[in-house]
């Protein structure tokens, strides 16, 4: 469900008013919580609340809630809260329990906010890293995927002046590799990867930093050692605005805004985050709790419907987690 006080109530309850003919759509979350929110958005709809995944039951206008009930009844909307984060991430962790025990065959998480969860205790970065830990999955990776275009951020939710400390050979090296393995278990033959320089113009030979000549160049040629397609590092600006005129399967970015700005321009409010690496399927939201429009009835629920929908063609197809 996301972060109560967010928006991801208000999505859930207006994108999922009517049952889906692909797959079978449990929320994990507050019923009661939830009933209050399609009260006001979706009227129609009926919150059925469950303890275990056996007791769901397939009706039209209904939604099966797996009911945590850990949201306390004065919980303020739009505010970030240690209950709210508290919440929030007992829903992860019940999702990825799930997944697991192979209960569930994907999960989609609803928006977190990185302030409450702090607030409650935990010191995770973002989903990602969370995930990762849940799952002991030493190697993940953050793709976002609108349209044609994917991104793979190499960094993610850190300051940009620890950018440059955090970005190592192997740390790239992993994001090329990540991004190939997944590629080719969802039946891309030979994916076609780009990177992204870090400096302007790719540091312009040296003029404007040598990370691209220290760092970035040896990560591509040890993955084309490898046998992985890649090429780079390409100036982001020139690479992103032209990037309809290449057939690259997906493009390996070097910190958070680099690669998420065009990818958000390109989806019309539709990205989807997918975590690469992970031993479960994972898709989420490409946006947060928006707490300044929370309880206002205006949150859009495309990008929930899209994250639903890949999260179903992953756990219909041949992919397999590794």
């Amino acid at each position: 469900m996301g972060d109560p006080s967010g928006i991801g109530p208000e999505i859930i309850v207006k994108g999922l008013t009517t049952p889906s003919s692909a797959c079978r759509i449990v929320v994990i979350g507050d019923a009661a919580w939830l009933q209050q929110h399609a009260s006001q958005w979706a009227p129609h709809l009926s919150i059925h609340p469950i303890k275990d995944l056996n007791e769901t039951r397939r009706e039209p206008g209904v939604l099966e809630v797996l009911d945590l009930q850990n949201v306390p009844e004065n919980l303020k909307m739009g505010y970030a809260s240690a209950e709210g984060g508290k919440a929030a991430v007992e829903y992860i962790r019940k999702a990825v329990d799930l997944a697991t025990a192979h209960r569930v065959h994907a999960i989609t998480t609803g928006p977190i906010n990185k302030e409450a969860i702090h607030l409650a205790g935990f010191k995770y970065p973002g989903h990602t890293e969370m995930l990762a830990d849940f799952t002991h999955t030493p190697e993940v990776a953050l793709m976002l995927a609108g349209g044609s275009l994917r991104v793979v951020l190499t960094t993610t939710h850190v300051p940009l002046s620890d950018v440059k400390d955090l970005l190592t050979r192997d740390r790239i090296l992993k994001a090329i590799r990540l991004t190939h393995q997944w590629l080719t278990q969802v039946g891309i033959e030979h994916p076609n990867l780009a990177v992204t320089g870090l400096n302007p113009h790719s540091g312009d030979g040296g003029i404007f930093g040598d990370e691209e000549s220290n760092i970035i160049i040896p990560a591509i040629v040890a993955a084309q050692k490898e046998n992985i397609e890649v090429s780079g590092p390409f100036s982001a600006d020139a690479l992103f605005g032209r990037i309809h005129e290449a057939s690259y399967d997906a493009v390996i970015t070097m910190y958070h805004d680099q690669g998420m700005i065009p990818i958000k321009m390109a989806s019309m409010d539709r990205a989807v985050n997918i975590t690469l690496g992970l031993p479960i399927i994972r898709t989420s939201v490409d946006h947060g709790t928006a707490f300044d429009i929370a309880g206002r009835g205006i949150a859009k629920p495309d990008s929930l419907l899209e994250a639903l929908k890949i999260a179903t063609a992953l756990a219909q197809s041949s992919f397999v987690s590794s």
